[in-house]
């Protein structure tokens, strides 16, 4: 039986649980175990890829090999066991939709150690000579850029068609787009991230392309109502109208209330309305939709931002419309049209809340800042 010498350094490699520090900086002392550490499930692919690059004939060796001198050339400064290096950006948050939070700061501080790693390697003795303009290109990175360039194009054709819309933070999650942009343009961006991006990109430009279709047919206003005229002129045929409101709409348990109208949590782009017949007059009817229409609005208004606050919700904690986001539609409607009451004859609508000049303006100032109308 032939006595043959423990390697540790073997043994960690191909360990399934061993961490992607260490495994790096084996891979940096032991070119000849680069194979092993190729095939353990616990080596991230950008550890993976270095190796192939710096050392393409890699494969396994016909007799095993123990420690020798390592090469000059380093590899990725990776982190080793313990405690992670700080993400590049702290307010960074989740850069892509539908991973966790996490798992994606993770993947970020991988990312960018192991691309500062890379350029300290081409430098220091293997690989490419140095040279003043820097490490060369990566091919595949230079071709997924080429893929996010025109992924950001197209988006921001399809964007340029809802300019000036209010409802445009509800047609698509812009905010995240516009974080991605920041995101990409760094210069220290690898090849993973990018691609990760571009992955979803496409679905978020289908998306679009889909919504933005489907606004072309709605604004023809194909039911020839009033009421759709209003909503599709609100938001160019990005707003839907449906005239279910008796089912949609969650009724009040009031005797003397009848439910007429409702903008769906779930829906902030679908106005729910009783059948036009339904209305006592016109000027209920263009009231009810002035008042849903607000109520769109303020989704989009909090649909602006990261945290999700809206301006209006300052206003309502603020003290004003009663501190109600219903009277603060009431409000809309009555601004809008230049009206001071909610009642025509004997037929009321809204809460019951007649606000002021002072509300009135700030609904106009908020009105504003959303890109909403406050007047015909």
């Amino acid at each position: 039986m032939t006595n043959t010498p423990f390697d540790a350094d073997r043994a960690a490699a191909a360990a399934p649980g061993a961490h992607p520090g260490s495994l790096a900086e084996i891979a940096g002392r032991r070119w000849d175990l680069h194979w092993v550490i190729a095939a353990n499930p616990a080596a991230h692919p950008e550890l993976v890829r270095w190796m192939r690059t710096v050392n393409p004939g890699m494969g396994q060796p016909a007799q095993p090999t123990w420690p020798t001198q390592a090469p000059a050339q380093s590899a990725p400064g990776w982190p080793g066991p313990g405690p992670q290096a700080p993400p590049r950006r702290s307010s960074a948050g989740c850069w892509w939709a539908g991973c966790g939070c996490l798992a994606v700061a993770a993947i970020l501080v991988v990312v960018i150690v192991i691309v500062a790693g890379l350029g300290a390697a081409l430098s220091s003795g293997g690989g490419q000579p140095p040279s003043s303009q820097g490490a060369p290109a990566d091919p595949a990175l230079e071709q997924q850029l080429v893929l996010l360039e025109q992924e950001f194009a197209a988006i921001d054709a399809l964007r340029a068609q809802l300019a000036g819309n209010p409802v445009e933070p509800l047609v698509a999650w812009f905010e995240w787009y516009d974080r991605q942009v920041v995101a990409m343009s760094e210069p220290d961006v690898s090849e993973f991230s990018v691609r990760s991006l571009v992955s979803q990109l496409i679905p978020f430009r289908e998306d679009l392309q889909q919504r933005i279709a489907d606004a072309e047919v709605r604004r023809s206003n194909a039911s020839g109502t009033l009421s759709e005229a209003l909503v599709d002129a609100a938001g160019n045929g990005f707003i839907d109208i449906q005239w279910d409101a008796a089912t949609a709409c969650t009724a009040d348990d009031r005797e003397d209330w009848r439910t007429i109208g409702c903008v769906k949590k779930g829906d902030s782009l679908t106005v729910h309305l009783l059948p036009e017949q339904d209305f006592a007059n016109e000027w209920a009817l263009r009231m009810t939709v002035m008042h849903e229409l607000a109520h769109v609005y303020q989704r989009a208004d909090v649909a602006r931002f990261r945290d999700g606050d809206g301006v209006y919700e300052d206003l309502i904690a603020q003290g004003l419309f009663q501190g109600n986001e219903e009277a603060m539609a009431d409000c809309y409607a009555l601004t809008y049209y230049g009206e001071w009451t909610l009642t025509t004859g004997d037929y009321s609508i809204g809460y019951g809340y007649v606000c002021d000049e002072t509300e009135r303006q700030a609904i106009r100032d908020w009105a504003a800042d959303v890109g909403a109308p406050s007047s015909p």
